[in-house]
């Protein structure tokens, strides 16, 4: 399991050196973004919503704790990274899960992730649990499903997915509501999981619910009528699969 980090410092030397340490030595923190200030922090920390935040507490301006302070919402890990030992007694009592003295010792910077890798995944456990429990409780109902974004967990009844489109690493739900709702996950994992409730994957970036399909249209090389009248590329090499996956549905 990937961890999602940001680093948070204001000297790009720091950056760079803390970078290179958890490449070298923590193979499952993943970087997604890095930032210099604490302005920059907050906003890379809504735009990608990490699981883990290795901030610096002595930064111009606003410093770490007054970053984390500015969030309205904290749904990350944070290891404080200080060069300054009176800081300590404070991060401790504050949210941060460990923090680390500079210069880095290897050592406990792994022992650090460990400890981050077990409340991720304890985490991620209690999530999948919350969306079977709320499929169990609704057994009568239909089907639903955990969308999280930056702000909220949205909870979707999956008939109400018309389709999604997958963007880089996120993908955007089309919903009956006019309504879309952009995810922190690649369409390849939502189609994992929504294959198995007639959802079609007829692009490398499209994936619908078949109850929403109007037609085939057979013109332009072929694409999809879908019934709110948005129309959905099939790929040539996916366009027979996507025929017999229809049929067998009808």
């Amino acid at each position: 399991m990937k961890i999602k980090s940001i680093l948070i410092d204001d000297e790009v030397h720091n950056l760079q050196n803390l970078e290179r340490l958890l490449e070298k030595n923590c193979p499952n923190v993943e970087v997604i973004a890095k930032a210099s200030s604490a302005e920059e922090g907050i906003k890379f920390i809504t735009k990608h919503q990490p699981d883990l935040v290795f901030l610096d507490i002595e930064m111009p301006g606003k410093n770490g704790f007054g970053m984390l302070e500015s969030l309205t919402k904290i749904n990350f890990e944070v290891i404080f990274v200080t060069a300054y030992s009176q800081y300590v007694l404070k991060a401790i009592k504050s949210c941060a899960l460990d923090y680390l003295m500079k210069p880095i010792v290897i050592s406990e910077l792994q022992e650090a992730v460990t400890r981050v890798s077990d409340v991720v995944a304890k985490k991620n456990e209690n999530y999948k649990l919350k969306v079977l429990v709320e499929n169990l409780k609704e057994i009568n109902q239909p089907k639903k499903i955990a969308l999280p974004t930056a702000e909220e967990l949205f909870f979707v009844s999956i008939e109400d997915i018309i389709r999604c489109k997958g963007e880089n690493n996120y993908t955007l739900f089309f919903l009956t509501n006019n309504t879309s709702v952009l995810v922190s996950k690649t369409l390849k994992e939502w189609d994992d999981l929504l294959s198995s409730f007639s959802f079609i994957r007829t692009h490398q970036s499209h994936l619908i619910n078949s109850i929403h399909v109007k037609s085939f249209v057979k013109k332009d090389g072929g694409y999809i009528l879908m019934k709110d009248g948005s129309t959905v590329s099939v790929s040539k090499h996916r366009k027979e699969q996507t025929l017999n996956q229809l049929a067998s549905l009808r």
